[in-house]
């Protein structure tokens, strides 16, 4: 950055001294303040901060803004103790006025580093550093700050410094957590929060690929840094309990809707247009309220009043606020890029400050810091800049009153708005989109009113009128500030939001010469419907077009395309013809991504690249007279290019000779800096219209630039792109560069001889060996290859070639053309352009380009991939066959030999209800049961004997919609709270056919006793025909007398109670819009029109009621049921269950984790101890030890005498011998003596080691059953998380084709159903594998074209073929039909014919081998009982069944063979005493009862009277209430 002058450091430097010269200015109020906030800070402890109150400047800043305070409080003593007092109220002696200033020049520190940080990562530097420059001389700063006092440099520093970590992907993180710890410094940065959260959110926490991709591992370091910022700053006070005092300093909501001095925003417009209003009331009319006349926005206290125009109450200027904040942080989310970003916090500063509550005027450097990061992006942004530059430093002027600081304020802002806005002005670039010329001519004009109001405000007035009309000049201050401000946030918001260029329609299909068109001749559109002709005309003449060249807007299109046309004329005009085809030529295939870029890339390369032709200003003898370029002679010609055809540092400048226009007189230049291009035909303003109007490009990201056909055909420049710059091989090379592959070939390696010539120093000398396979050079391309060479020669060649310098041809070259070659001046080879060259010229020598390489090679597929683009396997290999619970199979399919009554459209719903039930059996207070047993209790009917589970299932869910008090605890149509007292006097109206309205409710105060008439009055408003509307069941004159929801609160529910119950609520839910049909299909059944309704009919008819309509039936009722609060309870107690079976998991692995490290250590003491603990060998056994002598040795001679000895003691032997044999025996008595000793003490040590040998196995055994207690409550909790995943139901996966695979047994219950339960004795619960068929919605885009086509001709088979192949002809045709596996050999034949290769697929099978086992076993235990319950009928064993009867005494037992008659609900007796069914039994005794004596009471449920009935207990011992004599 040493180039940039002046630097950043040398301006903070001089405006350092200018700020020391400020020292003894005007201080506000903020000056006391601060210096109260040091006294407050360093005199009392922390918990007193936000409660003291001694001064009126109370500490209303963050937590971190007082530590700030609490740090500049301890130099402080050195200086001044005196200001620390708290009590010392207005204390400004010279050391504390010195002292305080002096923190605000050194913290802006903080400032200086984030603009230089800022600069060295701009990729325009001298832009930038004026953007910089601008900033740290600011005059809001120099006014706030270091007059008026504040800290905002600093903190405005943190802000620049988190934007700039912004900018780089790796430092987003920095970026947010230090944006968190400016909100914990000054609150007002929370108007910018919402622009850095979505930038956050969007940039760092979600996939840069995929919004619907989190990644969890930033959101939870981003969360948890933020959470941390915010847990130092307000932890402590959060802990003493003193948030709602910290609250209350940080937000007082009492002040008004304007400040004292109206900020330029919204409200002072309004203000000011209130004012305005008071003075034409009379003339107008208008009411004026008198109290508010007198009211100045105050804004301390109280609120402001308007005296014409309506108040503003806070929420409006809330919903304001967050309205124009949304509409562009939706481009943001969009468009996450960093200059979206900045113009995002931009406009949430506009926002918040234009229409916000009780806004200061300082805040507008909340807007001014923010843009100056963007003013020079083009001239567009910059003509939006300088209204806001001019009106938000005018708008500070109020602040410093005083007379002795205007000069300063005044001079100091008109020097720095002269400085930078002509600045600004020279180094923003043209757009490349329309400018808005309404903004230049709004910005000329604004600012030329600034002067003479200023002159008026600060001279005249006070001159004319004195110390009347005080508020005047404060009112046009901030007026005309207002008008500016508003001004540049349209501006602004404008270019943020471009417009899209107009797109012609395409013709109409299907033309012909018979065919009648219209045709729009400006556009060349042709349209075969006249509407659609007229509408586009209606669209084009509309006067909202932009001129794409002029920025003129207000035009139609054909208006706007006069426009377009007449500016391209003019700028063909300007343009120099000499530079246009080099410029097309070097542009055409260019990948710049800007316009902006393109165009700086092209003005640098020709700025100084000149040829013969090109017309020059040359400053001669002070003066610029204008010239061409006649000729251009190189004075070293040989010496200027290295062998490679790089130009040699030490070359000579190039001699220039130009003619002056006007005279016959030619001057003689060496080198270009003595001259340069007109500045009015060669700009950057005309070359970027020049391009504009010549070069396109598609829509896709990284897309060349190509010239325009009609100019490229009359230039002569080929448009065809080269292959490695077309879509294809660019999205190919993106993904080969992503995943890194060794066979990637490096951008500048390209084909094209742009990319040749940029890389032609990199391919060395002429006479290297080719690269390996490289293709060798055809006569044609080396020819084509010189030809474009022209285009990119040195500047004094004219676009001739050089020639070769002597050397051997390239090895990779045909042999045909060697022969061809020569050396010296001239060409090698004879070309159509060769005679323009002349004899003098010498050529400077090059090389042979190297081939093109190939393109590079498909990147590696990485599995998984979409299943379906697989290719299809050729092994025919086929899924499972298949099997089906219902009586109708999909087509082709064989249907099962076990007729059910059930159809496939039943099958969905009652896999829903048994999953329902069976999970949240808490809820319902039912026992487990088999879904073959569910499915066998709907399919039961028999008139006399009842199905307990039938009957139980129907009562538990009854319950949950009506409570014990009578409440509804659903929303239906037609069911109020109220009692039917209300009208009981009304009389019931003649039932009519209930039709459900499916346009309007019936009137919402309509009672239970009044709904057949509303009923009836809303038939007759549905039917216009006069003819009575036919009745198809009778459910509404039941329900004039039966109270359904009386019923269901008294728990009447025999003798067709709950089937009369489920009449009423199945006739509400026909009311419900797309009900109606199958509620009336079950209400015909059970209310006909034939049938007089009542409980003991309705009981009858639900007896014969079909199978599937008792489905559906109990289908609305569950469904119903889960919607109800007691239902939702469950849910959130499961949850809390689910996270407090997490925790004690996770203790319990840190538990194991600890003892697996302390057994490893035990283990490691045994392996050291092991060895001293070995057991020793056993001694041999006698009888195994030979006895052998050894012969012709004393040892052995003495052993034969001591033998001999022994067996001849008695006799007399010599003194001599016995002497010596008994010093001999003394000395092996003494040799045994030792050894034993020696054997004693290892012993005793041997013993005290096994000691410590044994406790340490004792440690390894004790630690390795903690550690299994360990593994045990792990896999116990593992079972318990999930049974208590009850939220929703969960397949295990998809594969291929979309089909969903369930094992409903996955969670929310055990496998095998409650070991309570009364039928846990089975086993298991469902036993089967459930493949429900594809949505329609994901499958109908597979089977349509184009997809038919693609997968055709891409892999030679459609989805549906492929289907009918891979799934055979048990194929599912939706969603809606089910098949089920119950063999586990179809499970291990499901899991090989499964790809992992497939995204859907993988996860499937993964879940497959997961649960394999269980399912494999469950499925066994299923078939084991079916096979048993076969067996007990075959052979009529009917032992087991229990039965149920209503009244009689005696049934057939034929009817009580099926299974789901052995089912009662255990779980309902232990908790209520009774089952659902049954009504509750009284509480107290009643009178007579008989007391139990001696009795035993049962511990199993109480038999009802056909349970006795049929297991013979009358007569043994059974007293009525279960209790055995």
């Amino acid at each position: 950055m040493a180039e940039l002058y002046p630097s950043i450091a040398q301006c903070a430097v001089v405006a350092t001294a200018l700020k020391i010269l400020l020292f003894p200015a005007y201080k506000s109020t903020d000056f006391e303040v601060h210096r109260n906030w040091l006294a407050i800070t360093n005199s009392l402890p922390a918990k007193e901060w936000y409660y003291e109150k001694t001064s009126e400047w109370t500490l209303d800043y963050p937590p971190f803004f007082a530590y700030f305070e609490w740090i500049l409080s301890q130099a402080a003593r050195l200086v001044e103790p005196t200001l620390l007092n708290v009590k010392s109220l207005e204390y400004s002696s010279w050391q504390t006025v010195y002292f305080q200033r002096t923190t605000v020049i050194v913290t802006e520190l903080v400032l200086v580093y984030a603009l230089h940080l800022y600069v060295r990562s701009s990729p325009s530097r001298k832009p930038a550093h004026a953007a910089a420059l601008s900033i740290l001389l600011s005059p809001g700063l120099l006014i706030i700050d270091h007059i008026h006092f504040q800290y905002n440099g600093f903190l405005y520093g943190v802000l620049i410094l988190s934007l700039v970590l912004a900018r780089d992907r790796s430092t987003l993180l920095p970026s947010g957590l230090l944006f968190a710890a400016l909100l914990c410094l000054k609150h007002i940065y929370l108007y910018l929060a919402p622009a850095y959260f979505v930038f956050l959110l969007r940039a760092y926490c979600l996939s840069p690929k995929s919004i619907f991709r989190i990644g969890f591992g930033n959101a939870l370091k981003l969360g948890a840094g933020i959470s941390l910022i915010f847990a130092s700053a307000f932890g402590p006070f959060v802990y003493w309990g003193q948030t709602a005092q910290l609250l209350s300093r940080l937000f007082p909501f009492s002040r008004g809707l304007c400040h004292a001095y109206w900020a330029p925003n919204i409200w002072a417009m309004y203000s000011f247009t209130d004012r305005v209003l008071i003075y034409l009331a009379p003339y107008s009319g208008l009411n004026v309220n008198r109290e508010a006349v007198n009211s100045v926005t105050r804004g301390l206290v109280g609120d402001t009043s308007f005296a014409v125009l309506p108040d503003v109450p806070p929420r409006a200027t809330f919903l304001l606020t967050v309205l124009f904040q949304v509409i562009f942080l939706i481009k943001l989310f969009l468009q996450p890029t960093w200059e979206t970003f900045v113009g995002a916090v931009t406009l949430c500063g506009y926002a918040s400050f234009l229409f916000g509550w009780h806004v200061h005027e300082k805040a507008i450097l909340l807007v001014i810091i923010p843009f100056s990061l963007l003013a020079l992006k083009d001239r567009r942004y910059l003509g939006a800049f300088r209204p806001l530059a001019v009106a938000g430093h005018v708008s500070l002027f109020p602040l410093i009153f005083t007379v002795a600081e205007f000069p300063v304020k005044t001079v100091y802002t008109i020097f720095w708005l002269v400085l930078f806005l002509l600045t600004f002005d020279r180094l923003a670039p043209a757009s490349s989109h329309a400018r808005v010329f309404l903004l230049d001519r709004f910005s000329l004009v604004y600012i030329g009113i600034a002067i003479p109001l200023l002159v008026y405000c600060s001279l005249i007035h006070p001159i004319a009128f004195g110390q009347k009309y005080e508020f005047l000049p404060l009112m046009f201050t901030s007026s005309y500030s207002a008008i500016g401000v508003v001004g540049s946030w349209i501006g602004f918001s404008v270019v943020q939001y471009k417009r899209k260029p107009v797109k012609f329609q395409p013709p109409p299909p299907f033309l012909d010469d018979n065919t009648e068109v219209w045709v729009i001749e400006a556009t060349g559109e042709v349209f075969a419907d006249y509407e659609r002709y007229l509408a586009r005309r209606d669209f084009y003449q509309q006067k909202k077009f932009t001129c794409d060249v002029t920025g003129h807007s207000g035009y139609t299109f054909f208006e706007a395309l006069d426009s377009e046309m007449e500016s391209t004329k003019e700028i063909d005009s300007y343009f120099p013809e000499a530079l246009r085809e080099r410029v097309l030529n070097f542009v055409q295939f260019n990948r710049t991504s800007r316009m902006d870029d393109l165009v700086n890339l092209v003005f640098e390369k020709y700025k100084e690249d000149y040829i013969v032709g090109d017309r020059v200003v040359v400053d001669e003898h002070g003066t610029r007279q204008h010239g061409v370029i006649r000729d251009i002679t190189d004075p070293n010609p040989k010496a200027r290019f290295m062998p490679d055809g790089t130009p040699m540092e030490s070359s000579k400048p190039i001699i220039y000779y130009i003619m002056l226009d006007g005279s016959a007189e030619e001057i003689i230049k060496t080198g270009s800096k003595e001259f340069c291009r007109d500045r009015k035909v060669y700009s950057k303003l005309v070359l970027k219209s020049f391009l504009r109007n010549s070069i396109t490009r598609e829509g896709w990201s990284g897309a060349p630039w190509v010239v325009k056909e009609k100019i490229a055909n009359d230039y002569k420049i080929s448009t065809k792109v080269p292959e490695t710059m077309t879509r294809d091989a660019v999205m190919a090379q993106k993904k080969a560069a992503a995943a890194q592959t060794a066979q990637s070939v490096p951008a500048e390696h390209g084909g094209t001889f742009l990319n040749f010539l940029a890389s032609h120093t990199q391919t060395g000398a002429a006479g290297k060996p080719p690269v390996k396979g490289q293709r060798k050079l055809s006569a044609e391309d080396f020819a084509r290859h010189r030809q474009q060479q022209v285009l990119q020669m040195p500047p004094h060649t004219n676009g001739r070639l050089p020639p070769f310098l002597p050397m051997a041809g390239p090895p990779h070259l045909p042999h045909d053309i060697h022969p061809n070659f020569q050396h010296g001046p001239g060409l090698p080879i004879s070309l159509s352009f060769q005679n323009q060259f002349m004899p003098y010229q010498v050529i400077a020598p090059t090389t042979l380009p190297p081939a093109p390489p190939p393109p590079p090679p498909a990147p590696p597929v990485k599995y998984p991939i979409e299943d379906l683009e697989l290719q299809p396997r050729r092994n025919g290999t086929q899924r499972p066959p298949l099997k089906f619970f219902s009586d109708d199979v999909p087509a082709g399919a064989e249907p099962s030999n076990r007729e059910t009554g059930i159809l496939m459209k039943s099958m969905g719903p009652l896999l829903c209800i048994w999953e329902t039930l069976n999970v949240h059996d808490e809820v319902f207070y039912l026992d487990s049961f088999t879904f073959d047993d569910f499915v066998d209790a709907m399919r039961f009917s028999h008139e006399e004997v009842e199905c307990e589970l039938f009957a139980e299932v129907h009562c538990a869910i009854l319950k949950q919609l009506v409570d014990e008090t009578g409440k509804v605890q659903v929303g239906l149509p037609n069911i109020e709270d109220q009692d039917d007292e209300s009208e009981s006097g009304e009389e019931p109206s003649t039932p009519s056919s209930p039709e459900p309205e499916i346009e309007a409710k019936p009137p919402v105060r309509t009672t239970r006793s009044s709904l057949a008439k509303s009923e009836a009055a809303a038939l007759a408003r549905r039917s216009p025909s006069v003819a009575e509307p036919r009745l198809v069941h009778r459910a509404a004159e039941l329900l004039n007398e039966f109270k359904w929801v009386d019923q269901c609160k008294e728990r009447d529910f025999k003798n067709g109670g709950w089937q009369a119950i489920m009449v009423g609520i199945i006739h509400n839910v026909s009311f419900i819009h797309g009900q109606k049909e199958v509620c009336e299909e079950i209400l015909t059944h059970l209310v006909p029109v034939d049938t007089e309704p009542t409980l003991e009919s309705i009981r009858l008819q639900y007896v014969s009621l079909d199978a599937n309509l008792r489905v559906a039936a109990l289908e609305i009722a569950c469904m119903l049921a889960v919607r109800t609060d007691n239902f939702r309870n469950h849910l959130s107690s499961a949850s809390e269950e689910m996270t407090t079976i997490r925790k004690e998991k996770i203790e319990y692995q840190r538990n194991k984790k600890i003892l697996v490290e302390e057994l490893l250590q035990l283990d490691q003491t045994r392996k050291i101890l092991l060895p001293a603990n070995m057991p020793s060998s056993p001694p041999p056994e006698a009888n195994e030890i030979p006895d052998v002598t050894m012969t012709g040795t004393e040892d052995g001679q003495e052993v034969q005498e001591g033998e001999s000895s022994s067996e001849e003691e008695p006799r007399n032997i010599s003194r001599t011998l016995r002497h010596t044999k008994s010093l001999k025996r003394k000395r092996e008595e003494e040799e045994a003596r030792k050894e034993r000793l020696k054997k004693e003490k290892a012993e005793a040590a041997k013993s005290k080691q096994s000691a410590e040998w044994k406790k340490l196995l004792r440690d390894i055994e004790k630690k390795k059953a903690e550690i299994k207690h360990c593994e045990d409550m792990i896999n116990e909790q593992d079972d318990d998380l999930r049974e208590a995943a009850v939220q929703r139901s969960k397949y295990l996966g998809k594969d291929r084709f979309m089909n969903r695979y369930y094992w409903f047994e996955r969670n929310g219950m055990p496998y095998g159903g409650l070991q309570t339960s009364s039928t846990a004795e089975y086993g298991y619960a469902n036993g089967r594998l459930w493949v429900q068929g594809p949505d329609k919605s994901e499958m109908a885009p597979l089977i349509t074209e184009p997809i038919l086509s693609k997968d055709r001709e891409a892999f030679s088979i459609t989805v549906p073929e492929r289907r009918e192949k891979d799934e055979g002809p048990t194929r599912l045709g939706d969603s809606i039909e089910w098949g089920y596996y119950d063999d586990p050999e179809d499970i291990d034949k499901l899991i090989a014919w499964l790809d992992e290769r497939g995204n859907r697929e993988k996860v499937l099978r993964k879940e497959l081998q997961s649960f394999r086992e269980p399912i494999i076993e469950y499925m066994g235990k299923m078939k084991e009982h079916r096979a048993e319950v076969e067996q007990n009928k075959a052979e009529g064993d009917d032992s087991a069944t229990r039965v149920s009867t209503r009244t009689k005494t005696y049934i057939d037992l034929e009817a009580t063979k099926d299974q789901c008659l052995l089912w009662t609900n255990s779980i309902a007796r232990e908790q209520f005493g009774h089952i659902h069914s049954e009504q509750p039994r009284p509480k107290k005794q009643r009178r007579g009862e008989p007391k139990m004596k001696g009795g035993i009471e049962a511990t199993f449920f109480l038999p009802t009277e056909a349970t006795r009935i049929y297991f013979g207990l009358y007569g043994a011992g059974w007293t009525e209430h279960g209790v055995v004599k």
